[in-house]
C-alpha cells in the first residue's frame, strides 16, 4: 500500500509524456529562433559593420519624430544606410566647405534604396563635382516616404540653419495619388526622438526577403495582382483614379510653390527637378513593374500613375518658368534610356541610373556654386 502511494506521488510531480515533448519543442524553437537572429546580426556586423545591438531592423527604423517633425535619426545605422550627426545620409558636414553647401531634398529615390553602397545619386554628384574642381558639401536630406509637405516642413524647421547655398528638390508626384492628400507630419512637443518600442527582430524580415527572392517573377506578379485587387475592393468604385484627378494635381502645384517660397525665404538657390520613371525609357518596362507601382497606390491604375507623373513634370516646368528657377528636366532626359538599366523598379535608380541623374544635376549645381564649367 505504501509503495503504490509513493509511486502515485512521484507520477503526480511529473509532466505527462506529451507535455514533456511540448516543452522540449518550445525550448528547441526558441533556441532556433535565437540562433537565427544572432546569425543575422553577426552577418550584418561582418558585412555592414552594423552594431550587434542596433535597434533598426529596416530602413524605416532610421526615422525618428521630434519637435522638428519626422526625419532620419542622427547616427542611426542599418546595413549600408548611415545617418550622420545632423540627420542626413552620408558623411559629416564639412565645415571647410560650408559656403559651398548643397542640400538635396526628396523621398526614397533621393535617399537611395537599390544602389550599391555610396552610389546613390547625391554621393555620385558630390564625387563628380570634386573631380571637376568644384568641391561641395553635398548633404542627402531625402528619406523614404517623405512627402512634399513634410519636405517643406523639414527644411523650414530643421535644415534651414545649415545655410545651404544651393537646395535641390527631386519630387515624387505619385504620392498625390495615395489614399489621402499628403500633409505635414505632426510635430511632437518634446525634443527626444520617438523610438520603436519592444524587441526588434531582424530575422523575420530577412527570411521574408529571402523567400520573395526565390519566387519566380511571374509568381511574384500574380501575388501582387491579388494584393492590388484586395486593396481596391475596399474602395467604392467611383473613388478609384481611372484618370488624372485635377484636385490632386492642383495640390501638388500648391505645395511645390509653397516649398519654393520657403527656400527663397532662406536665401538658398533652388533647383527643381522633374521626376523620372521606368516608363518614359526605351524599351518600356515590363507590365509587372507597373503593377509593383500600383501596389503602393492601389486607388490609381497603372495608366493613371504614368499620366499623373507626366502631368506633374509639366507642373514643375511651369513653376520653374514662372519663378525664374533653374530646372533639370530628368523626365525628358531619361527618355530613350534603357529602363531596365536605369531603374531597379518603377522609379528607383540602379547605380547607372544614379550616375545619369548626377550627371544631369552637375552642370546646374556647379553654375549655382559659381564654378567654371569645362
Amino acid at each position: 500500500m505504501n509503495e503504490i502511494t509513493s509511486e502515485n506521488q512521484a507520477n503526480a510531480g511529473q509532466l505527462p509524456n506529451w507535455g514533456r515533448r511540448l516543452v522540449a519543442a518550445v525550448i528547441l524553437a526558441v533556441l532556433v529562433l535565437a540562433g537565427a537572429e544572432l546569425t543575422v546580426r553577426v552577418e550584418d556586423w561582418v558585412r555592414w559593420s552594423t552594431p550587434l545591438l542596433a535597434s533598426s531592423v529596416s530602413v524605416d527604423g532610421l526615422m525618428v519624430s521630434d519637435s522638428t517633425g519626422s526625419h532620419p535619426g542622427p547616427l542611426r545605422v542599418f546595413h549600408k544606410w548611415r545617418i550622420n550627426s545632423i540627420g542626413t545620409r552620408g558623411p559629416e558636414p564639412d565645415p571647410i566647405l560650408a559656403a559651398r553647401r548643397v542640400i538635396v531634398l526628396g523621398a526614397s529615390e533621393t535617399f537611395g534604396l537599390y544602389e550599391s553602397p555610396e552610389q546613390e545619386y547625391v554621393r555620385q554628384l558630390s564625387d563628380s563635382l570634386a573631380v571637376m574642381k568644384c568641391s561641395a558639401d553635398a548633404l542627402n536630406a531625402g528619406f523614404v516616404g517623405m512627402s512634399l509637405p513634410t519636405v517643406e516642413q523639414d527644411f523650414r524647421l530643421r535644415l534651414a540653419p545649415l545655410k545651404a547655398r544651393v537646395t535641390v528638390y527631386y519630387p515624387t508626384p505619385p504620392q498625390y495619388l495615395d489614399d489621402a492628400v499628403p500633409h505635414p507630419v505632426a510635430i511632437r512637443s518634446g525634443a527626444t526622438p520617438v523610438r520603436p518600442a519592444g524587441p526588434a527582430w531582424r530575422f523575420p524580415g530577412r527570411a521574408r526577403d529571402a523567400v520573395k527572392a526565390m519566387l519566380p517573377r511571374f509568381l511574384q506578379d500574380r501575388i501582387r495582382q491579388r494584393q492590388i485587387a484586395g486593396s481596391r475592393s475596399q474602395y467604392p468604385t467611383d473613388s478609384l483614379f481611372a484618370s488624372i484627378p485635377a484636385i490632386r494635381l492642383a495640390a501638388f502645384d500648391h505645395d511645390l510653390r509653397r516649398l519654393l517660397g520657403t527656400l527663397r525665404t532662406e536665401a538658398t538657390i533652388p533647383i527643381l527637378v522633374t521626376h523620372a520613371n521606368a516608363f518614359v525609357g526605351t524599351p518600356p518596362a515590363a507590365d509587372d513593374r507597373l503593377r509593383a507601382w500600383e501596389k503602393f497606390y492601389p486607388r490609381a491604375t497603372g495608366a493613371t500613375l504614368v499620366a499623373f507623373d507626366s502631368a506633374a513634370a509639366e507642373v514643375v516646368r511651369r513653376i520653374a518658368a514662372d519663378s525664374g528657377v533653374v530646372l533639370v528636366d530628368a523626365w525628358r532626359e531619361f527618355r530613350g534610356a534603357p529602363a531596365e538599366k536605369m531603374f531597379a523598379d518603377f522609379s528607383h535608380f540602379t547605380d547607372a541610373g544614379s550616375a545619369r541623374m548626377a550627371a544631369l544635376l552637375r552642370p546646374a549645381v556647379a553654375r549655382a556654386l559659381g564654378c567654371r564649367l569645362p
